[in-house]
């Protein structure tokens, strides 16, 4: 990925990550780009609680419309910038929408961090299987308020071993090592971690193109289904929003098919009819375009 060790910090996978930095950092502004991954939300607002901060612990939010795909407009991010946010989490690609702000976009929403000396921290937990997995690692020397966080279990399948990394620069590297817990990476994990990034650029690669293929299929499948809107996605699921009427809820009608998909009603920034489907072998993408055809 071409850092420095001093810029690397590992860590019990993401989520304790993501705690860590909110104790370690804590922001008394923090923005969060919804919906997300709930565990930002909710370690900012357990710091904000144990630190016992005055007001509203919760973070505020640059809310993402389905009018717009999902996508992040950097004119939110400004703003935001400009009305005090000392942190901006942002997902690449974003779960559970699947959109993806391009390298560019990220690039000029860190620069415009650095002016207001807000922290842009970058969760990629799912960018390896984005066909532009370019990181925002690489602008860390350039932008100092850069944080960005890994996980290996997404793209290797070993989310039970918990695995993941932050990088950042060193003095924020440094602070984050001084209050990490003991113990925070098992050997198993670490032994099992070694061994998948030796081989982590040809297994990345066709990752890549498998899930650009079903990808493919699973959106064109789904979406010829008229109750059915498929949002872009850089990762690898879809977040679908379906046509639902009275007690006939899609999710619970792929249920009786045998198909389980992820509800996100009570998801802070989705709701009530959105749902996100995981993109799998070719058979059981074929399986859940034949079932959802009939809803």
């Amino acid at each position: 990925m071409g850092v420095r060790d001093e810029q690397v910090l590992v860590g019990n996978g993401s989520t304790q990550l993501i705690h860590l930095l909110a104790r370690a950092m804590n922001w008394r502004r923090p923005v969060v780009v919804t919906p997300t991954f709930s565990e930002i939300a909710n370690a900012l607002i357990l710091n904000a609680r144990s630190a016992k901060m005055a007001g509203d612990s919760a973070p505020l939010a640059i809310q993402l419309s389905p009018d717009r795909g999902f996508e992040l407009r950097i004119e939110d991010v400004a703003h935001a910038m400009e009305n005090g946010a000392d942190a901006i989490f942002i997902g690449r690609p974003n779960s559970p929408t699947g959109s993806m702000l391009s390298f560019d976009a990220a690039t000029a929403i860190a620069l415009e961090g650095a002016r207001f000396n807000a922290h842009c921290v970058f969760d990629e937990a799912f960018i390896d299987f984005a066909a532009d997995a370019r990181s925002m690692v690489h602008l860390i020397d350039r932008a100092p308020n850069v944080v960005v966080l890994r996980s290996l279990t997404k793209i290797f399948a070993i989310p039970g071993l918990r695995l993941g990394f932050a990088v950042s620069e060193a003095r924020t590297n440094t602070r984050l090592r001084e209050m990490i817990e003991p113990w925070s990476v098992n050997a198993v994990a670490e032994r099992v971690g070694l061994a998948c990034l030796d081989g982590a650029a040809e297994f990345n690669a066709q990752t890549r193109d498998l899930i650009a293929v079903e990808r493919e299929y699973l959106s064109r499948g789904l979406g010829q289904n008229p109750n059915l809107r498929v949002f872009p996605s850089a990762a690898n699921f879809l977040m679908i929003a379906a046509r639902e009427s009275g007690a006939e809820k899609f999710g619970a009608f792929m249920l009786r098919k045998g198909i389980a998909v992820r509800d996100l009603r009570s998801l802070p920034g989705a709701g009530p009819g959105l749902y996100r489907v995981g993109i799998r072998n070719h058979d059981d993408n074929r399986r859940l375009v034949a079932a959802a055809r009939k809803f």
